[in-house]
């Protein structure tokens, strides 16, 4: 066609060689295009042409003189009837092929079952009664029909029973109880909730040395317990190992035990450290109060803040390095300053080289060229009259700080009441005895 339209174009046209040339390609393009674009329903058309014109193929299934049946495939039943002696009845199978299954009819009256259909060499049939089945080609009707006879014959319950007792008789008793009983048995493996040993062996060497020079190695395998923490046991050691554990089992804490114990010691360890905490910072609270009571009116607030923090160290550590302090003035005497150390020193139940090592370094402009065993000596040194600051025991501070947890204050005048109390109750007691005796 595009040869054509260059012809036309050039000789009836009247164009140009390259214009024609031009005009082929696109026509060669073009149709090109139009074929590619219409091949498939080109391709469906002559297939239903084709498809027209084929002949039908059907199968047939014939029976020879003999008995013998024959399966054929062929376009036309007439063909088989001049391959068989015989004519092929009118009830013959025949079916057309549709995919790989053949519909069947009967192929005569007599025939004690209905071929269905054929598939991969099997014959589909169905009984007069309606069971079906697949039976091979090679086989029969007489021998179709005694297998069926058979299987119909079969009491399938009663074999089934004889294989369940004989199933029951190969048990063990232990199986034939769970199976009464309906028990499950599962294999599990332990799981441990924590580390524990292992079982290995070691090779013991013993050494020969021979005469001739050589050496002579003999090597045993030896079991042995390993525990969590690495220690090798031998099995001549397990024997006393058990023994003891037998002995001794109904006394021995388990691992439960001892961590509930150890974890019970913790919390009331932990509980004393909190109180232990809470009054170590009444103590330092009651010290600074009681500091500020007796040395507000001698010296500077900052100098008095320093004093405070040399009791605050006090309290933790007796023989830190401590800050010195100056006094606003001269009224306090060494004595005073004595008594207020001895009287902190007392309360935190320290002795009495500390003590003076703290009144030595923290009023060193007092005490720079006073040995501490002079300090020591006279610590409880009193001047009737003339002290400012009152040299209190253990008991007394001990009744400022009851005090002081109670009403915040620190109040001396409580001093004289509590001995008084004391003195009392210890009469009454004193009677008391007397009494009973």
């Amino acid at each position: 066609m595009a040869l054509l339209g260059r012809h036309a174009a050039i000789h009836r046209f009247g164009t140009d060689l390259f214009t024609g040339n031009i005009l082929f390609a696109v026509f060669f393009v073009l149709s090109i295009g139009l074929y590619c674009g219409f091949q498939s329903v080109i391709e469906d058309v002559f297939n239903r042409l084709s498809t027209l014109f084929r002949r039908r193929e059907v199968m047939a299934i014939a029976e020879t003189p003999t008995g013998e049946k024959v399966s054929v495939s062929t376009t036309d039943v007439p063909e088989i009837q001049e391959q068989c002696s015989t004519p092929i009845p009118e009830t013959a199978c025949v079916a057309e092929n549709k995919g790989e299954s053949k519909v069947a009819i009967p192929m005569n009256e007599n025939r004690p079952f209905e071929v269905l259909e054929i598939v991969d060499g099997m014959r589909h049939i169905r009984f007069p009664d309606g069971e079906e089945a697949y039976v091979g080609m090679e086989l029969s009707d007489d021998e179709i029909m005694i297998e069926k006879s058979y299987n119909d014959s079969r009491d399938y319950d009663a074999e089934l029973e004889e294989a369940y007792n004989v199933y029951l008789d190969s048990m063990t008793d232990e199986e034939r109880y769970d199976h009464e009983h309906g028990v499950t048995r599962i294999q599990k493996k332990r799981e441990y909730d924590e580390d524990v040993g292992f079982f290995s062996s070691v090779c013991i060497q013993d050494v020969h040395k021979n005469p001739d020079g050589s050496t002579l190695i003999e090597e045993t395998e030896q079991e042995v317990y390993v525990t969590p923490d690495g220690s090798v046991y031998y099995l001549e050691d397990m024997g006393p190992i058990c023994d003891f554990y037998e002995k001794h089992k109904d006394n021995i804490e388990s691992h439960e035990e001892i961590m509930t114990r150890k974890q019970r010691c913790d919390e009331a360890f932990n509980e004393l450290k909190r109180h232990e905490e809470l009054y170590n910072l009444e103590q330092v609270s009651f010290i600074c109060a009681y500091i500020t009571h007796t040395m507000e009116q001698f010296m500077e607030s900052h100098e008095l803040d320093k004093l405070h923090n040399n009791a605050k160290i006090w309290t933790v550590n007796p023989l830190a390095r401590f800050d010195t302090v100056q006094l606003r003035s001269n009224h306090l005497s060494k004595e005073d300053l004595k008594h207020l150390g001895y009287n902190v020193g007392k309360f935190l139940k320290l002795k009495g080289e500390n003590i003076a090592l703290f009144i030595k370094n923290v009023f060193a402009e007092s005490f720079g060229t006073v040995q501490v065993g002079t300090i020591i000596a006279k610590l409880a040194d009193r001047n009737p009259g003339k002290d400012r600051i009152p040299l209190l025991s253990a008991k007394e501070m001990n009744y400022l700080f009851e005090h002081y947890k109670r009403y915040k204050t620190i109040n001396l005048d409580i001093i004289p009441k509590r001995l008084a109390e004391e003195e009392v109750k210890a009469k009454l007691e004193a009677a008391k005895k007397k009494n009973r005796k």
